[in-house]
């Protein structure tokens, strides 16, 4: 499989647009133990600051996307009144938090995507997506960005899994992709997902993406550690604990000693 460069698109300078994806209110059967609306509220807040405050062009346009109806007029008032470089932003609700037999709450992530994306005025300013988790923060995107060959179509962080589980999957709290990638490839990718092989978003967004490894514009790992601030969703764990810190330099290490070793 194949994605043809573009040749117009290559001349025009890439201009990028941070898409924070958001679910205030978790579905029952999301099976995340940071489901309560208040402290959720609270990390996207949080986390929005820190974007509007982030000097990189990497975050220089914001779209918010959140799925679950909830009141979402504190997170406008923090893009109004605290928003020192004067970035545009759009916050917008979209339908969609129910999460179908056998999937998980991946399904509703991409949905979010698809319907969001076309809504957004942004997006028709912009050529590229940087989907990150709207609870999170990332401070070394920006460090990341720069160290890619320009122009790119993807940028995403595969990996390995660790035992007791097998094989390979891509890390979805942080994406990047060109418009078009998006669209021709991930669009609609979520009525893929099953119960058996491609429950979990990250073993769709790999399946996906595999099939172009070493084409001209792709990336399957981060050039360097690109870590989250903040919580895990599903297990509430901070992202500083000492084991996952342990992690973290390990994978440091290897991109420097080992760049093609999937860790």
């Amino acid at each position: 499989m194949t994605l043809a460069s573009d040749s117009q698109s290559s001349l025009i300078s890439d201009r990028y647009l941070l898409v924070m994806t958001a679910t205030i209110i978790p579905a029952a059967n999301a099976g995340v133990k940071r489901s309560d609306p208040q402290i959720r509220m609270e990390d996207y807040k949080r986390a929005l600051r820190f974007w509007l405050s982030y000097p990189h062009v990497a975050a220089e346009r914001i779209l918010f996307l959140e799925n679950s109806g909830a009141d979402l007029g504190e997170l406008r008032a923090i893009a109004t009144n605290e928003n020192p470089f004067g970035k545009a932003v759009e916050i917008l609700s979209v339908p969609g938090n129910h999460i179908p037999e056998g999937t998980n709450y991946g399904y509703t992530e991409m949905q979010m995507l698809d319907e969001g994306l076309a809504l957004s005025e942004l997006r028709r300013e912009t050529t590229h997506m940087i989907k990150v988790t709207g609870r999170l923060m990332f401070p070394t995107l920006g460090k990341a960005l720069d160290k890619v060959r320009k122009p790119f179509e993807l940028l995403v962080d595969c990996r390995k899994l660790g035992f007791p589980r097998r094989g390979f999957d891509a890390n979805t709290q942080l994406f990047l992709c060109s418009h078009r990638f998006y669209d021709r490839v991930l669009r609609d990718s979520r009525n893929e997902m099953n119960s058996t092989d491609v429950r979990l978003l990250e073993h769709l967004i790999f399946r996906k993406v595999i099939p172009f490894k070493g084409q001209p514009g792709i990336y399957l790992r981060f050039p360097c550690n690109v870590e989250p601030v903040g919580y895990s969703g599903f297990k509430s764990k901070s992202y500083n604990s000492p084991s996952t810190t342990l992690i973290r330099g390990m994978r440091s290490v290897l991109r420097v000693i080992a760049p093609n070793y999937w860790y």
